[in-house]
């Protein structure tokens, strides 16, 4: 478990944001948190939010869970329904935290190709529940698939973890914290 001295919800304003270690500041104390084995981060100087550390979230999904992969088997002339409805979906599962079309194999619009062609890789390397997201729509219109892999969820060795705040983030396998001091100690009258 990592160990955070930041307590979740406790609002906190980027002051540095480097491709390595971040600035975080909240009432009375600094931290530098370096980052080792960063995966992605979305941090901009000035950015104020609650902080929140996990290792659940459906921006882990790539990092923490079972990949597979999805190919259509069958024909579908006229997807429409079929796309709004696979698109609602993996919209569900990642609660407006990534686009709907992160693990699409070249798309929406390569997804509706090979929908039509009834042939293809729909997904390549999407975690299990977006492939079940998906393969439940397909069901649904009775369109055919093929999953290549296991699709029982399982968590992936080592996990990541996941710091918010507010909106911004940063994906690791680990972060290192380091008190920063931000005021000079009062100076002793001599």
């Amino acid at each position: 478990m990592l160990d955070v001295p930041i307590p979740d919800n406790q609002m906190v304003t980027v002051m540095v944001a480097q491709t390595t270690f971040a600035v975080l500041t909240m009432p009375g104390k600094s931290f530098r948190i370096d980052y080792v084995e960063k995966k992605e981060a979305r941090l901009k100087p000035g950015m104020r939010g609650e902080f929140l550390s996990c290792t659940e979230h459906p921006l882990l999904l790539a990092y923490n869970s079972s990949l597979v992969g999805v190919y259509v088997n069958s024909r579908l002339p006229e997807p429409d329904d079929l796309l709004a409805d696979i698109q609602q979906r993996i919209e569900g599962v990642f609660q407006g935290w990534r686009d709907w079309q992160w693990f699409l194999n070249g798309g929406a619009n390569q997804l509706r190709k090979n929908i039509v062609d009834g042939s293809g890789l729909l997904m390549a390397g999407a975690p299990v529940s977006i492939a079940q997201a998906m393969v439940e729509a397909c069901e649904k219109y009775g369109v055919s698939t093929y999953v290549h892999g296991k699709m029982e969820a399982q968590l992936v060795k080592p996990l990541h973890h996941l710091l918010l705040i507010g909106q911004g983030y940063i994906i690791a396998q680990d972060f290192r914290f380091t008190e920063v001091l931000t005021k000079m100690p009062p100076q002793s009258s001599q």
